[in-house]
């Protein structure tokens, strides 16, 4: 017999009960590139694309009208969804200088207000781009009665890893800025990856356990997946880096997902990514047999009392 759902606390259901109906994400690109990126000597992370993580609309020269037009449109049509967070996902929305990056983001609201309710925003960045001073517009966000998210890109706290995929920050950078956000009025989602080289099976677990332990409400989880045009590809080309296999990668997450707390937020369980952009491994582009994986592995583990 199967144990009661859920599962996990899925990020869907959290934003349902508390607004009484779905609410849809709606990613933009406002074209503040990543610091990291720039220059031979940095090189950027190996995992990263031109598109910078996002839907690389800036470089399609799509502006910010016709990208909250098309989400929207997605937002209502295909999920009946009336309630939206902008999400300002693509490279390092912390790139920008403060007064044109809080330019671009009211801009977003206003557009978008006219289409739909945005009942939240959350702004994607590195550990090693969140200023005081940013900060501070994020709590002038929350102050406005905007649900307000901080999405970082951790990616892992081991720093071997760090070093490997070419993060450009250490951990200590990490824990700064948590303990920094700790007493604001924001939420902050961590982004972990599966399968950077020669981590352990319980790596995942463990970054997902110390995250927690220094405040962070969610988590989104990610499969190191080659994309076309990265270092990563070269690796994957030349047979020094192989990816993760499904069922390995659904047992790390299920494994880590048992290890935290039931109250934290799950908003991610895999990547979303296609051809012709996505080169290995196959598997990214069956989303929901990855779920149900995960879901199945959770499931065993509760019927196993593990």
């Amino acid at each position: 017999m199967f144990p009661n759902l859920p599962l996990y606390c899925k990020w869907s259901t959290v934003l349902k009960e508390k607004y009484g109906e779905r609410v849809q994400k709606i990613s933009l690109d406002i074209g503040a590139g990543c610091p990291h990126r720039d220059g031979l000597e940095k090189g950027g992370c190996i995992f990263c694309d031109a598109r910078g993580g996002g839907s690389g609309a800036w470089l399609e020269s799509l502006g910010l009208d016709e990208q909250i037009s098309r989400g929207v449109r997605v937002a209502l049509y295909r999920y009946h969804a009336h309630k939206t967070i902008l999400y300002f996902q693509s490279y390092t929305s912390t790139n920008l200088p403060l007064p044109l990056l809080r330019e671009r983001v009211h801009n977003a609201i206003e557009i978008a207000g006219k289409r739909t309710e945005v009942v939240g925003l959350a702004l994607g960045t590195r550990p090693d781009m969140v200023p005081d001073e940013f900060l501070g517009f994020l709590v002038d966000l929350s102050d406005k009665g905007y649900e307000v998210w901080l999405e970082l890109g951790v990616q892992t706290i081991n720093e071997e890893g760090l070093n490997w995929l070419n993060r450009g920050h250490t951990l200590s950078c990490v824990e700064d800025t948590l303990e920094r956000i700790s007493s604001l009025p924001i939420s902050t989602c961590a982004h972990l990856m599966s399968g950077i080289k020669n981590e352990s099976r319980e790596q995942l677990s463990l970054s997902a356990q110390w995250l927690v332990e220094r405040g962070i409400a969610a988590l989104k989880f990610h499969p190191l997946h080659i994309l076309r045009g990265t270092r990563l590809e070269q690796f994957f080309l030349d047979g020094s880096y192989i990816p993760l296999q499904l069922d390995e990668y659904a047992r790390r997450v299920a494994c880590a997902i048992k290890a935290i707390p039931s109250s934290v937020i799950i908003q991610r369980l895999t990547a979303d990514a296609r051809y012709p952009w996505l080169v290995a491994p196959d598997w990214i582009l069956k989303k929901n047999l990855v779920i149900r994986q995960i879901e199945m592995d959770l499931v065993r583990d509760d019927l196993l009392g593990i």
